[in-house]
Formats: C-alpha cells, structure tokens, sequence
C-alpha cells in the first residue's frame, strides 16, 4: 500500500549542548521540534565489562564531536520543562545520563564535563554505594559533581529484575517491594542532597505496566533503555535512551542517532515489553500521527540485521512480525523514517523481553 505523508518506520531489533545562556541565544532558525535526544552510558573505563563501558579516550571523542558540530547539552531538568511545555528544542540537542554511579565516572568522565560545561544526570542506587564503596561513588562524590553540573536522580535500592515476582510473592508484597526499592531509594538521595527531580531509571531497562503505575503513582519520570528521543509522544513512564557503551559506542553509527527526532508514534502494541516464553515471533502495529515532513516511501524494517518488510494495514498504521525466533533475554524494534526538510531521521523503539520456560533471562 502506498502510504501518503506518514511517518515512516525501520524496525530494528538490538540492542553539545551549551549553558543556559548559551541556550537562550539561540534565534528560532535554530529550534526544532520539541525532541531530543538521551544518551546512556554506566562506565567509563577501559577495564570494566565491555558490554556496558566506553574507555575515557572514546568518551572524550564523543564529547569533543558534540563541542565541534555545535550540539547543545542540556539538563535533563531543562528537557523535562521543554517535553512538558511543548517548546522546541534548540537544534542538535542532547541529553546525557550515567546509570549505576560508578567510580570510574567521577575520576575519568566528570572532569571533563564540567570543563565542557556540559550538565548531565546520574542514576544511583544508595544500597550498593554502601554494599561496594569501591566501585561506586560515595555521597561526597555526588556531592562534589552536583556542585559542578550534574543532576543525582533514582536508580532504586538494589538493582534488581524489578518486574520479576519473587515465588510465592503476592501483589501486595510486591508492590510494597516496589514501595521500598523506589522510595527508600529517593529518600537517601534527598536526605544526602537535597531534594531531587523524582526521574527513576529502570534496572536493565524492564518495566511492565504494574510498575509503571505505581511510578506514576509516585509523582516519577521511568526511564527505560531502549532508544528514540524523548518528546511529547514519548510515554512518561517509558522514556527512552540512546546507549552509547559497548558496542553502541562507535561515533559513525552514534551520530545517526544524535541528529534522530521522535517518530509521532500515538500507540502500538505489544506495548508490554515482557513476552510469554511461547511468543518466539511477536507482530508489532504502530499507529502514527500525520507529519508531512516523515517519508513514507523508504520504510525499512529490521531485526538486528535481518529486513523485515512492514505491511500497511491503513493509512496511519502499520505492522512488522518478527522471522527468526527471539533470542531468551532483552531486545527491542527500532523505527527509523527519512526526514523530508533535513538529513535527520525519526525515530521509534519497541522494547521486548522474552523468558526462558522458568520466567527469567540473563542480566
């Protein structure tokens, strides 16, 4: 079918800002829409797990591309306000966020990123500060790089599976788990700092819809793992990130992403990332909003490698089914659409978690 002026989707499965004055400068010639883009990372080291580090020199290349093509880093505060407001963003801007609070990010990232003068957030976990003081920085070093530019939010109590039931776990125990993990967690935070925007961060990225009520529940922001921009159309409990360790370090493939916007995705489904053990080849259907800048004529859709071709089920709705079966563990569906004003491209990620027969995965 041909589809007329509609967002358009590629499908995936995976895996410098200025201050505030500097932002204020900008004319509107240089605002876009209100999207922007969220980096993740956790270390910054060349000797912790590859899967989750980027080493300081690489880091430092990443910051220095967005010195040099004039991106703006803003706080996830400032972000927030402009999603809220509907305001544009500024053009080429950024968001960066550390998960996990490791030591190695005050000694070889922090730095750095005051000299930049480039805000950014990180996610804790108060318990394993106390439990592992040797690989996490402790609430004097939070202290001293809130002073100079970073924003300290929530990472919850243990790092844990979350959406994981424990045997013989009522709904009550558990939402009173919850309860302790994520409030106990911002409670040390605001007691050590002062009080902190209420942003949780999910462990490994999992959340279902029981965890994302009781976040809104609680006044928080959900930050997941999956990637797209945050904007308007992003789920407030779900918001996405762009990783930027590991193997999503390489700057070629990253700068893609840096320039992206929010596809106007206005529902799909499954929107529940967890998956019955059964669910080997999931169908995803993704509605889209009209936006006469989105090409609709080079649709790709893909799985890690493999294309997947989309099949238009109406003008504003289409759907992908998945070939190969999905591995045990996480995964996600990207969709990506060629701007027709700029070289951008946009952007939307489906997260799935597929169980083994004893309703876990790896870490």
């Amino acid at each position: 079918m041909k589809i007329k002026s509609l967002a358009l989707a590629t499908v995936l499965i995976s895996a410098c800002g200025d201050s505030a004055s500097q932002e204020a400068t900008n004319d509107a010639s240089e605002m876009h829409e209100p999207s922007v883009a969220i980096l993740q990372y956790h270390h910054v080291s060349a000797s912790t797990p590859s899967v989750t580090s980027i080493a300081p020199e690489q880091f430092k290349a990443h910051l220095d591309y967005l010195k040099d093509n004039d991106f703006r880093v803003v706080s996830i505060e400032k972000a927030h306000e402009r999603i809220e407001s509907g305001e544009s963003f500024p053009a080429k801007a950024v968001v960066i966020t550390f998960d996990d609070g490791y030591k190695n990010v005050y000694h070889n990232a922090a730095d750095l990123l005051e000299q930049y003068n480039m805000p950014y957030a990180v996610f804790v976990n108060p318990d394993l500060m106390e439990k592992s003081p040797s690989a996490y920085m402790g609430w004097q070093q939070l202290e001293d790089i809130q002073q100079r530019g970073a924003t300290i939010v929530n990472h919850g109590q243990t790092h844990d599976h979350l959406i994981r039931r424990h045997e013989q776990e009522t709904e009550q125990e558990w939402q009173e788990r919850m309860h302790y993990d994520v409030m106990s967690a911002q409670r040390a935070i605001d007691k050590n700092l002062g009080e902190q925007p209420k942003y949780f961060a999910y462990p490994y990225g999992e959340y279902d819809p029981a965890l994302q009520n009781l976040l809104a529940q609680w006044g928080f922001l959900g930050f997941a793992q999956h990637s797209g921009p945050w904007s308007p159309y992003s789920d407030k409990t779900a918001i996405t990130r762009f990783p930027a360790s590991g193997i999503y370090a390489n700057l070629e493939t990253l700068k893609t992403k840096l320039n992206s916007l929010a596809l106007p995705v206005v529902n799909y489904s499954p929107s529940v990332p967890l998956l019955a053990h059964s669910e080997k080849t999931p169908t995803l259907q993704v509605e889209l909003e009209y936006n006469e800048e989105v090409r609709t004529d080079a649709l790709q859709c893909f799985r890690g490698s493999e294309v997947l071709s989309p099949e238009w089920v109406s003008e504003q709705t289409f759907t992908v089914t998945v070939r190969n079966d999905l591995p045990i563990g996480r995964s996600r569906i990207n969709c990506t659409a060629p701007s027709k004003a700029t070289d951008s491209y946009y952007w939307f990620s489906a997260a799935f978690i597929r169980p083994d027969e004893n309703g876990s995965w790896p870490d």
